[in-house]
């Protein structure tokens, strides 16, 4: 009895299928996002360039587009950090620590946040509607992690 009791303890709690693959999803949603944070300032002028020459292309369409490519080191820098926290956070969660929950959460809502407050820009609904989801579907999970 003893010794089932000492087993129990010291199995590894198995992480559930569905959070395996939000991790994997996460996982390289961040990892993309670092890359890009620190690959986008190198290459912003030829990227606005490039969206110049393009037919059809509308300066009033681009606009934002173009101010975030413009933003410079500051704006990306914080951004890597964001998504950096992101895949920390992750990390944790595949691991079954509840602290990733709250590292990725408050990672993310940054860089759904971050162009809104530094830019004026509106409302992004498909980037709170992806955000709000992620979230939502690893607070399900929180009960699988201590």
């Amino acid at each position: 009895m003893e010794t089932e009791e000492i087993m129990n303890e010291n199995t590894v709690p198995k992480r559930p299928m569905f959070l395996t693959v939000l991790c994997i999803l996460s996982f390289i949603s961040a990892g993309l996002g670092s890359l890009t944070a620190l690959l986008t300032p190198l290459f912003a002028d030829a990227i606005i360039e490039f969206l110049q020459n393009t037919p059809g292309y509308d300066e009033t369409e681009m606009n934002e587009t173009i101010q975030v490519l413009q933003a410079g080191w500051g704006f990306y820098s914080v951004t890597f950090l964001l998504a950096l926290g992101s895949f920390i956070g992750v990390f944790f969660m595949w691991n079954l620590k509840k602290t990733g929950f709250h590292f990725y959460a408050i990672s993310n809502l940054g860089l759904l946040l971050t162009p809104m407050l530094l830019f004026g820009m509106p409302i992004n609904w498909t980037s709170i509607f992806f955000t709000a989801s992620f979230i939502l579907l690893y607070a399900v999970n929180l009960k699988y992690m201590k």
